[in-house]
């Protein structure tokens, strides 16, 4: 084999691990974006928790409103400033 064949040989075949390499790590699919997707993943996963403990917050209240009287004249009172007939509500403001 000759100096000048070997020395293309070489060309190409570093061409193509340096082409492979820069698709491995920019590509569609690359260490990049599977980092990115990492990092969204671990965002929407904490996301989820807190949403699953809102849920079941609001599944236990539900379940009070429509079981516990007390707790819905105390909700009604705090959400929506009810009171009874003979109350009188004071409101203090800065």
């Amino acid at each position: 084999m000759s100096q000048a064949l070997k020395q293309r040989l070489r060309w190409w075949i570093g061409g193509f691990v340096a082409l492979t390499l820069f698709f491995t790590v920019f590509g569609e699919r690359g260490l990049f974006k599977i980092y990115k997707l990492n990092r969204e993943l671990h965002k929407l996963e904490a996301k989820k928790k807190f949403f699953d403990k809102d849920n079941i917050k609001l599944s236990s209240d539900v379940q009070k409103m429509k079981k516990e009287r007390a707790f819905q004249e105390r909700s009604a009172r705090e959400t929506l400033g009810l009171a009874q007939d003979n109350e009188i509500i004071y409101e203090f403001s800065d």
